[in-house]
């Protein structure tokens, strides 16, 4: 370790310190050098040298030393085991034995690197875990994101190679092949499945919006695949269920001619009431299938009253605008209408809520547009730009001030504020936002109504600020949200690239929208789920919020809810208080449609919120149930490595260590600490003027 001293003030000044030190020792005790009958005289040299160093050493502190140190640090190149959970793994072994045997083998190819490598074992699933216990359950397979994980929590590290123990089915995320194209570690893979065609019959997609209105109807589209069944007859039926009770809604025959076979049913189905609607999907049950979990699927569909109109107001033709446009429309309880803002010729008052997107503008103060959404009571989204214009911007709302250099930007991203209780995002959707590109905003000052409340705090480089990104505020019946940056469309392509889907930027964009177009809420007690819809493998969250007279948010007393499910069963949950409002978190339930009842006590008053929402069963593992393992051997080729087999995997170990490139690593860690937070210094002042003391107490002086 190398070590070294600088101070904060010019060391022409240690030269005062010493001179003002040796001045106040030989002050002190000048005239004792005059009485040799002092008591302590023959140690006055001891005693002027003990005072001298501890004025010195605090005189020194005052210069605002730090103490710089280097430490070289050995580093073990590191070696990542990723072991695929998925259900499709343990559909693949015949029995226990077999996967005890999976285990086994990877835990010894472990304990063979532990010696040269620093060996790190990850779990692969839907979720990318670190290994406690291995469980066969996920739910999804996402490879793709177990080497994204790797490589953020490994950044910037000596990362030798990463193991894969797979089948090769992946039905999350993006292909691994392509997500690895920038890997510099060698890859090995562990095949692991069967390879097989297996007879089976099953239900390879269905299509349908999940969303339906009152007195409508929508079309679902089944789409039917069977392997080495050629010659069989299958039935597809469609029920719906309510209440625990199933009723038929029709069923299509047909006949499977090949042993690659692939057709598509289609239906109709009448909508007669709200909530959520809870149909079944089947196909015949033929002998021989390897499963007949894929023969079935469960829809759920949430039934509305009617579709909201929104207005989308725009300074001019911008890629964001095309972005909201499709992520407001995804969802189909909302359409929306665009207009610029030369063209305006809408009627306000026909609209839900108004989105005003870089208006008002350097060349446009939209005043015409402002005074229709004022005299209508509608809320409006500002979402502003590089052509805003901040003044007048600033006047129009009230959540947030801007006092920014209109030539100049930041690229910002997203953090989330974890003290929102507006509304709830999704887990999933949370760890998204946050690995969103950057959007561009005005370079200045923001300042935050006390009312404000703000979803996303902006993130400059590497430096998370206070500074908001989307607010939301009040202004009498009226609600606004400003988000300050443009780039929608940037996380909305970046959510497909990562996901397939845009499910993460169209919840906040939905979110947002759902929140704003609402009414103002006035109701002193409210409960809301997180999604009307859950999948089978995420946690059901509920928030609450409870109002006194003064339409303060409080917590002073439990809510109680009561889950229901289709057979009748309930589950009793108690609220957890946060800060002024509740949340719950219900855990997993099994796939089916519930009802909920949340009830609490104010004073006198007795409150009671009802509610339905549903789980959906994912079965993506039951989809494809055939091994891949020409993907797995891609990716080994690919970053210098192999495929072996499970019973194979000592040649990984003997590869790895005969592999003379892969060495540990010497890190320079440097550190940097003001001494004044060093307890040693004080220590060590105090010790010399505790024997200064001494020697004069012990001395006979005073």
């Amino acid at each position: 370790m190398n070590t070294s001293i600088t101070f904060e003030h010019s060391l022409w000044l240690i030269i005062p310190c010493l001179i003002v030190a040796g001045l106040y020792a030989f002050v002190l005790y000048r005239n004792d050098f005059k009485q040799e009958d002092a008591p302590f005289f023959k140690y006055r040299k001891y005693l002027t040298a003990l005072r001298f160093l501890t004025v010195l050493g605090i005189l020194l502190l005052l210069l605002s030393p730090f103490i710089k140190s280097r430490n070289t640090e050995s580093q073990k190149p590191i070696v990542a085991i990723l072991v695929d959970k998925s259900e499709s793994i343990r559909n693949a072994f015949k029995d226990k034995a077999d996967t005890l045997t999976y285990f086994d083998k990877l835990n010894a190819l472990r304990k063979k690197l532990e010696d040269k490598f620093e060996v790190v074992t990850f779990t692969v699933g839907d979720k990318t875990e670190a290994l406690v216990n291995i469980t066969l359950n996920a739910k999804a397979s996402n490879i793709s994101g177990a080497f994204e994980q790797i490589n953020d929590q490994f950044y910037n590290q000596n990362i030798g190679a990463v193991v894969l123990a797979s089948d090769g089915i992946f039905n999350q995320g993006i292909n691994p092949v392509y997500a690895t194209t920038n890997a510099t570690y060698n890859i090995y893979t562990v095949a692991v499945g069967d390879t097989t065609i297996p007879k089976d019959l099953k239900i390879e997609n269905v299509f349908y919006n999940k969303i339906a209105y009152l007195n409508d109807q929508f079309a679902l589209k089944a789409d039917i695949g069977a392997t080495n069944l050629s010659g069989n007859t299958v039935t597809v039926s469609l029920s719906e269920v309510s209440e625990g009770k199933s009723r038929p809604l029709g069923s299509k025959s047909m006949l499977v001619n090949s042993n690659a076979f692939y057709n598509a049913a289609d239906f109709i189905v009448p909508v007669t009431k709200t909530g959520i609607a809870h149909y079944v999907i089947s196909v015949t049950n033929l002998n021989g299938e390897i499963t007949y979990k894929n023969n079935t699927r469960d829809i759920f569909i949430e039934v509305l009253d009617g579709r909201q109109k929104i207005l989308l107001l725009a300074n001019s033709p911008h890629p964001d605008i095309a972005a909201i446009k499709t992520a407001v429309e995804a969802n189909k309880n909302y359409s929306v209408d665009v207009q610029f803002i030369d063209d305006y010729t809408a009627k306000v008052a026909e609209y839900s809520l108004v989105i005003l997107h870089q208006l008002p503008s350097n060349t446009n103060n939209a005043q015409r547009v402002i005074a229709d959404v004022n005299a209508a009571k509608k809320s409006a989204w500002f979402i502003a730009g590089t052509l805003s214009n901040l003044g007048e911007l600033n006047k129009l709302q009230n959540t947030i001030t801007i006092s920014g250099n209109i030539n100049k930007y930041n690229n910002v991203t997203p953090t989330i504020n974890k003290d929102f209780t507006l509304f709830t995002l999704s887990e999933n959707t949370q760890n998204a936002i946050v690995k969103f590109p950057p959007l561009s905003t005005f370079y200045g000052d923001y300042k935050s109504n006390p009312t404000a409340k703000t979803l996303l705090n902006q993130k400059i480089n590497a430096v998370n600020t206070d500074y908001p990104l989307l607010s939301f505020g009040e202004n009498g019946e009226q609600k606004n949200a400003i988000l300050c940056g443009e780039g929608l469309w940037r996380w909305k392509l970046y959510d497909f690239m990562q996901n397939k889907n845009n499910e993460a930027f169209q919840e906040i964009v939905n979110k947002t929208i759902q929140y704003l177009s609402v009414e103002t809420d006035k109701r002193p007690f409210r409960v809301n789920a997180a999604k009307t819809i859950f999948a089978d493998n995420e946690a059901i969250q509920f928030d609450a919020q409870l109002y006194n007279a003064n339409f303060e948010m409080v917590n002073g007393t439990d809510v109680d809810m009561k889950i229901k499910d289709e057979a009748g069963k309930t589950y009793d949950f108690k609220f957890n208080k946060n800060d002024n409002y509740y949340t719950l978190n219900a855990g997993f339930l099994p796939s089916g449609s519930y009802k909920y009842s949340a009830s609490t006590k104010l004073g006198a008053n007795a409150y009671k919120v009802d509610g339905q929402f549903s789980v959906s069963s994912l079965q993506l593992e039951e989809i494809n149930t055939v091994a891949d393992f020409k993907l797995l051997n891609s990716l080994a080729l690919a970053h210098n490595g192999k495929m072996v087999s499970l019973d194979e995997t000592d040649k990984i170990a003997e590869e790895l260590l005969a592999k003379k490139e892969l060495k540990p690593i010497l890190y320079d860690k440097f550190s940097t600490e003001s001494a004044i937070n060093l307890k040693w210094i004080f220590a060590l002042l105090i010790l010399l003027l505790s024997l200064e003391w001494f020697i004069r107490k012990w001395s006979g002086g005073y």
